[in-house]
């Protein structure tokens, strides 16, 4: 009578079925489970409008009763969003570092035709025929194949850091730059008080002179209407100095309504940014060693080194030891030839991008200091030339008005004069060192450090 094919397990079966159930419940007992991380926006929005501008503890005494650029350029770097995202992207090229130091897992297996074969011809299975099935395959990397793949990652995880250095390079000189916009719509406002007390007096000449029927009513009216339009011009700077304020605040990760007391300038008001000690030609030799988006895009250049280093490696057969010996000849893949061609032909690319970015980093450190040499002699023009000659120019038509010996018109005219001059002048200052601090930037010697987060600051998601 044959034999049923399904049977009552003897000792060596049931040794078999406990090692099984035992490396099954070691293999479990690795595994991660799956924890969900919801995103709730409103809790998002509510800590962001939580953050305050807190000043470093290391801030210089000079900075206590109003912050510096570099002050708040390092506060950017530590919390802009932006950059706290980019920054977060370090983390997934150093877990992809990782995978690429791991071997191939083993192939176990176990094919059961040999048993099933033998119970349908013979009506038994011996032991032997369950041992037979039972099968190991351990993929071997190819010769340099394990090191150029953790070059490559190795690189990537360099390229991000650098790619967050050149975010963090760009971000110190915007920081200064809206700094700057800050500190000269505040002065303009100042200014223009200045200009409303000069409109006034202007104004009671024009009613004196009228009084004493010397002047019309149209030409006091016209000495009111430039007053009017001194204040009129108020409204629009303080909608300046708001949105500087606003743009200032994005830069640095803080509600659009904080107002920060900065400053008035790294440098004297009426004193010009120094000329550069050096030529352009040096900043621009020393900008190639200095600049981060260089230094990324160098870095992205030898990660696909090592990426041509790989796929030379995979052209070999692919080896797999075990229960027996395979091997992948890599005849279909033309024994990886194209791949090869591909990984060359992007690092030839790359190069071909490192010659043009040198390229643009010397225009752009040209560009930068001829700029600055620009405004540099307009604001010596202004303040040497046009603005003396206007302020005095006032100043003693205001004395022969008194004497009869000028018009009401010319006083007008001249204060007009002298409302361009000071409103130019002040802009052609805060406009040289907006010029200055690029010209640092292009160079590669205006980076700023990220500040340690205070014991009393909120609590933000970056902290936790």
């Amino acid at each position: 009578m044959a034999r049923p094919f399904f049977r009552a397990r003897g000792p060596t079966e049931s040794r078999r079925s406990l090692a099984t159930t035992q490396l099954a419940a070691l293999a479990l007992s690795a595994c991660v489970s799956y924890e969900p991380a919801p995103v709730d926006v409103s809790r998002v929005l509510a800590e962001l409008e939580a953050r305050r501008w807190q000043p470093s503890a290391a801030a210089e005494p000079a900075e206590v009763e109003g912050a510096g650029p570099e002050q708040l350029a390092s506060f950017a770097v530590t919390h802009n969003p932006a950059l706290q995202a980019l920054r977060a992207q370090i983390g997934v090229a150093e877990a992809l570092l990782v995978e690429a130091g791991l071997l191939a897992d083993p192939e176990i297996g176990w094919d059961g035709m040999d048993a099933l074969a033998t119970e349908i011809v013979d009506g038994t299975v011996p032991t032997v025929a369950w041992v037979a099935g039972f099968g190991l395959s351990i993929p071997l990397p190819r010769p340099g194949e394990l090191g150029a793949r953790k070059g490559a990652a190795r690189w990537r995880v360099e390229e991000a850091r650098r790619r967050v250095t050149q975010v963090e390079w760009a971000l110190a000189r915007e920081v200064h730059v809206a700094c700057e916009d800050v500190v000269e719509a505040r002065r303009l406002l100042d200014q223009n008080q200045d200009l409303v007390r000069v409109a006034e007096t202007t104004r009671e000449y024009f009613e004196r002179a009228k009084a004493a029927g010397a002047a019309t009513a149209i030409q006091a009216n016209l000495a009111s209407g430039d007053l009017l339009a001194i204040r009129a011009w108020r409204v629009r700077l303080e909608a300046r100095l708001r949105n500087a304020r606003q743009r200032l605040n994005a830069l640095l990760g803080l509600p659009p309504s904080t107002v920060i007391p900065l400053a008035r300038a790294s440098v004297p008001e009426d004193a010009p940014v120094d000329e550069p000690a050096v030529p352009a030609q040096t900043l621009a030799e020393r900008s190639v060693t200095l600049r981060p988006d260089l230094a990324a895009l160098l870095a992205s250049y030898q990660a696909a080194e090592e990426d041509v280093r790989l796929e030379v490696a995979r052209q070999f057969p692919q080896v797999a030891i075990g229960t027996g010996i395979w091997f992948v000849p890599g005849f279909s893949t033309r024994f990886n030839r194209p791949a090869i061609e591909t990984a060359i032909a992007r690092r030839a690319a790359l190069r071909q991008e490192i010659d043009a970015q040198v390229h643009e980093v010397r225009r752009d450190v040209h560009d930068a200091y001829a700029a600055v040499e620009e405004a540099r002699r307009e604001l010596r023009f202004l303040e040497s030339e046009l603005l003396p000659n206007a302020e005095e120019s006032l100043r003693l038509a205001g004395a022969a008005f008194d004497a009869g010996e000028v018009t009401l018109l010319e006083i007008l005219t001249l204060q007009r004069a002298l409302v361009d001059a000071r409103t130019h002048t002040t802009e052609a200052r805060a406009e040289l060192r907006r010029r200055h601090w690029r010209l640092l930037a292009a160079s590669g010697t205006l980076l700023a450090t990220a500040t340690p987060p205070r014991d009393d600051e909120p609590e933000t998601p970056e902290r936790r």
